[in-house]
């Protein structure tokens, strides 16, 4: 097997060295950085020549799509890192050149492999705290400690059109999405990022989803807040689930708030092991010709609710 991986940023060799630690030969890496030395090429398109059966999209956001209609069109499997673009143009091309040349897409959406989601998920799917009405789903961090080794006012994450913590921080709403299902935007509430420098840009935001379901979510993200936090609380009519990155633990608890059962997070945990499990899984829904998670289509939706709220700011 050959992959490409393009973009050789922090997220590109991770999963350039999971890729070899999995067992594939041959990692190939491109990027257009003369900077960076740690790469076969220079040109995506160049690389694509070496017709890889799989790519890797780990560029920056406004390359995603792009390269994905490249890579697809010359044959090639697609894992898209989050988010998967930061509009929706051509997007629905990708959707059906995947369809059309019934390749598989994944898009990196991590946090479904971390210990504390994938419970919280379980739990819900077991009906053990009966039928949702309200959630609460939380991340804050500290966008110049991301990338210790690069000045986080150069990244791409302090872009105005392809950064901003609305798609830097996609994830928890991915976690909304998966826990309870296709929502719409309700209200959002979106401040910038002026206390790091970065007045153009979103650093925090309060959005409200209303599921399907009759559920409603609240999705606090932020990255300008120096103490890292993630958590979230999913209240059913039966129970309540409540989860905190810090705590290593998913606790179950009743309505009367008595613990029912405690889920800890396992022995020896690395959180690069949610990043392997992720690799793996993609690679197995290649083999058995299965739907993976995080699809393009939930990736869509996803994208859809925050460029819905980018545009409130």
């Amino acid at each position: 097997m050959k992959i490409l991986v393009s973009g050789a940023g922090s997220i590109g060799l991770r999963h350039a060295e999971n890729l070899k630690a999995l067992g594939v030969e041959t990692v190939l890496i491109s990027d257009p950085n003369d900077e960076i030395k740690d790469k076969d090429f220079s040109s995506f398109e160049e690389a694509l020549k070496e017709s890889p059966e799989i790519v890797f999209i780990c560029s920056p956001t406004k390359h995603h799509i792009p390269q994905a209609l490249e890579a697809a069109r010359s044959g090639a499997h697609l894992f898209i890192e989050k988010p998967l673009s930061y509009s929706m143009n051509n997007v629905n091309e990708l959707s059906d050149l995947i369809k059309e040349k019934n390749l598989t897409a994944m898009v990196g959406c991590n946090m479904r492999f971390h210990h504390g989601p994938a419970t919280v998920k379980k739990l819900i799917d077991e009906n053990r705290i009966g039928e949702i009405q309200i959630a609460s789903i939380y991340t804050g961090s500290y966008l110049p400690n991301w990338r210790p080794n690069q000045d986080y006012k150069k990244s791409y994450s302090a872009d105005p059109n392809q950064g901003g913590v609305i798609l830097d921080c996609i994830h928890e709403i991915d976690l909304a999405l998966w826990y309870l299902g296709p929502a719409e935007l309700k209200e959002s509430s979106i401040e910038s990022a002026k206390e790091i420098g970065l007045s153009d840009v979103d650093g925090t935001a309060n959005l409200e989803l209303e599921h399907r379901s009759g559920a409603t979510s609240k999705v606090h993200l932020s990255f300008t807040e120096p103490e890292y936090n993630r958590n979230c609380t999913i209240n059913g009519k039966t129970g309540v689930i409540k989860w905190d990155i810090n705590e290593k633990k998913v606790d179950l608890f009743n309505l009367e708030g008595g613990l029912v059962q405690s889920y800890k997070e396992p022995i020896g945990f690395e959180f690069n092991h949610i990043y392997i499990e992720e690799v793996r899984h993609f690679l197995d829904t290649i083999e058995q010709k299965t739907v993976p998670f995080s699809s393009l289509c939930e990736a869509k939706e996803a994208l859809k609710i925050a460029i819905t709220a980018r545009s409130t700011r």
